[in-house]
């Protein structure tokens, strides 16, 4: 009689998928025990399952708040720590900025490094000391968790003497799609700007590739439905009204994917879109998860976005000037004449954002533009120092 053959566990289905699952279980475990190690994921654990080793996360945080000074030109011996045991946060700094320095530039530029982590600004208030000194207190780290009180310094005004804290104004360049291989030498300009790019294009990922190696910041252009459409049409990948919010949320997410790290999205077209409570909806509750600022371009009359994004929590913000270089067709004086009273309108207002339409004028013309002598009393900053942002709610 012939032997019978015992069943192979693996033609047991349940043993099956016990490997399987096992074998998926391992896997995530170890990619998060790689997390774990890179800095990143040290600060992820450490803020929403408060494990972790703290004098890693404190040091990784210093670090960045460091970077931050020294972009701004603080230098080390100009930073003083000290340290009170059983206090919260442990860590004090005595930041000294030299005359003329902003403490709103020297807050922005300490905000990115951290949040770039995880971390964050966590609180912040300024005031002026009796002795005419301005003294801005951060307190910065994890949620539940500070690690760094930062006093930040400025020393006494002479009020006879001082000049208004120079205007900030942020560039933002739009067009790119209209002939791709020339707007690629608009990232090579020696002036700060952002860059906002249409996704979905054949050309569009050498561009965002092109913003990033820049180190520009980036508007990704959602494209939109508008009236008319499709004679009307924005191209690849438009965000349509008869979308479903899963379909939406899946397209906004795959664009930005491509886009990469974006400082806001705007819209690219819509006429149609903006004005249905659905689509900006769908749109609006992603950016919300993503902490991303909505920049309104060419709003219409019946735009819901403007009061959508209120009830919501969004930032939203529009385009205080739209600038294009190629609109007085080659007469240098008549636009020198509407870029001054564009200077004008900054240093009046103090806070500006002038989006420019990429052309061979402007890439010739912006340089000379935007320099110091033209500027005269404007920094030059980037998107994200003049962009409204969320207020926590």
């Amino acid at each position: 009689m012939a032997k019978r053959k015992r069943p192979s566990a693996l033609s047991n289905p349940r043993a099956v998928l016990v490997l399987g699952l096992t074998a998926v279980a391992l896997f995530g475990i170890g990619q998060l025990v790689l997390f774990a190690r890179t800095e990143r994921g040290a600060l992820f654990f450490a803020r929403t399952l408060g494990i972790g080793g703290e004098t890693r996360v404190t040091q990784i945080i210093g670090r960045e708040i460091r970077e931050g000074l020294k972009a701004m030109n603080v230098p080390p011996d100009s930073i003083a720590e000290t340290r009170v045991p059983e206090s919260r946060p442990e860590l004090r700094w005595r930041v000294g900025l030299g005359p003329g320095a902003s403490l709103i530039q020297t807050n922005h530029a300490i905000a990115r490094r951290v949040e770039a982590l995880g971390a964050a600004v966590l609180s912040g208030h300024e005031r002026t000391e009796n002795n005419g000194t301005r003294r801005l207190t951060l307190v910065v780290g994890l949620p539940h968790h500070p690690t760094h009180e930062l006093s930040i310094i400025t020393p006494k005004v002479d009020e006879e003497n001082a000049e208004r804290e120079p205007a900030r104004m942020a560039i933002v360049l739009y067009g790119f799609g209209e002939d791709p291989e020339h707007a690629a030498a608009a990232f090579d300009l020696p002036v700060p700007f952002a860059a906002a790019i249409v996704p979905g294009a054949r050309w569009s990922s050498s561009m965002f590739r092109a913003a990033r190696n820049s180190k520009r910041e980036i508007v990704l252009m959602l494209p939109l439905e508008p009236i008319n459409y499709p004679n009307v049409n924005p191209g690849p990948g438009t965000v349509l009204v008869t979308m479903n919010t899963a379909r939406i949320t899946a397209l906004l997410r795959k664009h930005l994917d491509q886009a990469g790290d974006a400082t806001s999205v705007g819209n690219f077209m819509g006429s149609l879109a903006t004005q249905d409570m659905t689509v900006m909806g769908a749109v609006f509750k992603e950016l919300k998860r993503r902490g991303l600022t909505f920049v309104h371009m060419k709003p219409v009359p019946g735009a819901v976005c403007r009061d959508l994004a209120a009830d919501m929590g969004i930032a939203y913000d529009e385009p205080d000037v739209m600038f294009d270089p190629a609109d007085w067709k080659g007469d240098r004086r008549r636009l020198d004449h509407e870029w001054h009273k564009v200077l004008d309108q900054a240093r009046q207002r103090g806070r500006l954002m002038v989006w420019m339409h990429v052309s061979p004028t402007l890439i010739d013309w912006l340089p000379k533009a935007a320099s110091a002598k033209e500027l005269k009393g404007v920094n030059l900053v980037p998107l994200s120092a003049v962009v409204h942002r969320a207020t926590a709610r």
